[in-house]
């Protein structure tokens, strides 16, 4: 039996069961109240103020009612929408204490907002009430870790310096520091391990430290890049730079007296361009030649770096490993995993040599398999480390002579193809990653003694023999990538060279009918136009001959080590100088046939053509190129 209750109904006493009918505007009143509350929710979604403020005033629905399924107010709305002038509008209706309002999973606005990379909320949020920033929300974090688990560094500067020291405990701080190092915010990381050094030998879940992560940090080689646009860009930002550090070093006193403070007195902010001024004053007493290759750098390479702080990062913290005793710290090194092999499998040197300047001997670690940071080094490619350790002559002849489990010696090792768990990403052409294999091939075998070259591992391979195995599929590949990239492009240059040989037949302007003399012979244009056009059929002739030459090939690894990598990235740089020449000679034809009419027609086309070229950025010898950054940027 079952009983049901309502304000008002009808009792049916045969079934003695009791049934009761809500009156239809109750039901109305409900359904009017969802809906003006999910109105409202999409206003908060959408920032429109002006349908809230209706709402609210016509409604009297209090600005602390909870709208969603998740007991999301209309501040937990907005503030997670990012919608700033919403929040404002919204924070004037309310009190002090609704902003301390959680939903159902324990979040306040406030807490959602330190994930908004909104800081202009957060601000007015606790210019509304300052202590929101110490309410923890789910799993207990503050909303530094929120904002830190977001990885916005501007929202972590501000929050960083709202949140009290004394409101974090020690796993609060190393939680914090794994979550700035995570997301490479290594300046505010710096930070907190200067004023609480103790956290350097804290560890996780998973039993690592900090000094682990920063082991893990992908190297991010810098790539040639010879766009002239972004060099020319480049150089002026450059410039500005620099003339503003000269400035401002020569300019008095305000910095100097700020500088006087005391420094907990200085805000982060203060006290990390501090460390920025420290550092550029360090560089600029290296000298001219530091400068000058820093700049080289700089312009002629793209991609990211880890920044100075992170290593400055990782000498403080090992400073404090260092504290401890010999035991200890190689218990710090070896487990959970050795930080040594990681760093050296990431190719991180500056990590190394920060760790091997005070503790030398770790140079020495071998794991499991009897491997050196050498043998990692030679695994996973890694030249700045394998040339590091060659230049200390004494321990690379001690190592080389290792060999592991199976019998390889460290030119086996070299021969295999690189590790699947490379951190890094091969290069799409696959003649370069023939070449670049081959070459290091090489190399490793020109620092060991020649009976190493011949010694053989348990299987009975050499080290040339367990090369070619290897190698054999990806050799094949290679041979017919080339050559199919040798037949398009030939057909490419037979086109340019047949449209430029018959212009020359058919020159703009014609000729006289009774000397055969082209009518603008003497215009510096046609001139111009003559030259052009031969260079760019000379050009795709010898590109013609040189991509003959790559599909002649029979392609064995000895060939990958310089021709056909050579050979393909001449014939394609022959071939992008031909199409340059035709644009030259377009360009010229179009003033020939245009000067005496409408002049701004050659001009608008020239410009177009000068662009082109401009922004012509090398990439034909990017496949040469590749190799050689290769081999002598990672030195």
């Amino acid at each position: 039996m079952k009983d049901y209750t309502a304000a008002l109904g009808s009792t049916s006493t045969a079934e003695n069961v009791q049934i009761v009918i809500a009156p239809p505007y109750q039901k109305m009143d409900e359904i009017e109240k969802k809906n003006r509350h999910f109105q409202l929710c999409w206003a908060a979604l959408e920032g429109d103020w002006n349908i809230a403020e209706r709402i609210y005033k016509e409604d009297n629905i209090d600005t602390q009612v909870k709208l969603s399924k998740d007991g999301d107010t209309a501040l937990h709305i907005a503030a997670a929408a990012r919608r700033t002038g919403f929040v404002k509008k919204l924070l004037e209706q309310m009190n002090k204490d609704d902003l301390a309002i959680k939903n159902n999973a324990g979040n306040t606005a406030f807490f959602l907002a330190a994930a908004s990379k909104r800081v202009e909320i957060v601000k007015a949020m606790m210019g509304k009430n300052e202590d929101v920033v110490k309410i923890r929300g789910d799993n207990d974090m503050l909303p530094l870790h929120k904002a830190a688990l977001e990885g916005d560094k501007e929202m972590v500067e501000y929050l960083y310096e709202a949140t009290g020291d004394e409101l974090l405990d020690n796993n609060d701080r190393f939680h914090l520091l794994i979550n700035l190092i995570n997301h490479g915010l290594y300046d505010v990381a710096l930070d907190l391990v200067k004023r609480h050094p103790q956290i350097a030998l804290a560890r996780g879940k998973n039993k690592e430290t900090a000094l682990h992560l920063l082991a893990r940090m992908p190297v991010l080689t810098r790539i040639l890049d010879f766009n002239s646009i972004r060099l020319c860009k480049d150089s002026a930002i450059y410039t500005y730079n620099e003339v503003k550090r000269d400035v401002i070093k020569r300019c008095p006193p305000m910095f100097g007296r700020q500088r006087m403070k005391e420094r907990n007195e200085l805000s982060l902010r203060d006290r990390m361009n501090e460390r920025d001024e420290l550092m550029n004053e360090r560089k600029q007493r290296l000298g001219w030649g530091y400068r000058i290759n820093e700049t080289k750098r700089q312009l002629l390479y793209t991609g990211q770096e880890i920044p100075d702080s992170a290593f400055e990062l990782v000498e403080r913290l090992w400073k404090q490993v260092m504290l401890l005793d010999d035991s200890q710290i190689l218990e710090i090194i070896r487990k959970p995993w050795s930080l040594i092999f990681e760093a050296a499998k990431q190719g991180n040197l500056r990590f190394l040599k920060k760790i091997f300047s005070t503790y030398p001997d770790l140079m020495f670690e071998v794991d499991e398999n009897h491997y050196t940071i050498l043998h990692f080094a030679v695994m996973y490619r890694r030249l700045n480390i394998f040339y590091f350790i060659y230049d200390i002559g004494r321990f690379k002849d001690m190592v080389v002579q290792d060999t592991d489990k199976e019998g390889n010696n460290i030119l086996h090792l070299a021969a295999k193809l690189p590790p699947i768990d490379r951190p890094d990403i091969e290069s799409p052409a696959l003649h370069i990653q023939m070449q670049i294999d081959k070459w290091w091939f090489e190399e490793v075998k020109r620092i060991t003694h020649p009976m190493y070259a011949e010694a053989k591992n348990k299987d009975g391979k050499t080290p040339r023999a367990l090369f070619t195995e290897q190698h054999e599929e990806l050799r094949n590949k290679a041979d017919k990538y080339t050559k199919k990239i040798a037949t398009a492009c030939i057909m490419g240059s037979t086109l340019i060279a047949t449209v430029v040989f018959a212009a020359l037949f058919t020159l703009p302007g014609g000729t006289n009918e009774n000397t055969g003399t082209p009518h603008f012979v003497r215009r510096a244009s046609f001139i111009v136009f003559t030259i052009s056009d031969t260079i760019a059929l000379l050009l795709s002739s010898f590109s013609i001959i040189v991509f003959l030459a790559v599909i002649s090939s029979r392609c064995e690894e000895a060939d990958f080590l310089s021709r056909v990598p050579c050979n393909l990235a001449l014939g394609l740089h022959l071939l992008l100088l031909s199409v340059k020449a035709v644009m030259v000679a377009f360009s010229a034809t179009v003033f020939i046939v245009f000067k005496d009419g409408l002049l701004w027609t050659p001009v608008l086309l020239t410009i177009m053509v000068i662009f082109a070229i401009a922004t012509y950025d090398g990439r034909a010898w990017t496949i040469y190129g590749e190799v050689m950054h290769y081999i002598y940027y990672n030195k």
